[in-house]
């Protein structure tokens, strides 16, 4: 999902689509955009995490969420765009969280989804 940056925006916003349910097994390259009214170049970076649903316990490692940091330079008028792929494991059962930080100096923006994992017959 994507929106026109407006000055009521936020200096720094995450934007992206996610699905409203996943599949065991599934892989997704999670497309994200990274919009800023940063008018100086500066380095931030944006960083993917992933969470059981019940226990909020980390499964980075068994989503296989390989690249979970990246660095991005603000460069005025341009956003930054990037993708994570990962994969939800066969034998996962129930939900999960994405996690999205952006962070740029002092300026940060997150959000986090609640996403339903379903069997696969």
């Amino acid at each position: 999902m994507t929106s026109v940056l407006s000055a009521q925006q936020k200096p720094l916003s995450i934007h992206f689509t996610t699905p409203t349910q996943m599949y065991q097994g599934e892989s997704l390259k999670l497309k994200v955009q990274v919009k800023h009214l940063i008018k100086k170049e500066q380095t931030g970076h944006i960083q993917l995490a992933l969470f059981n649903a019940e226990t909020k316990q980390s499964v980075d490692g068994w989503f296989l969420n390989f690249f979970p940091f990246q660095y991005f330079t603000t460069i005025a008028n341009e956003n930054f765009e990037t993708e994570f792929p990962f994969t939800v494991p066969n034998d996962f059962k129930g939900k999960f969280i994405i996690e999205l930080v952006a962070k740029v100096d002092s300026v940060q923006d997150s959000i986090r989804v609640t996403i339903p994992t379903l069997i696969k017959h």
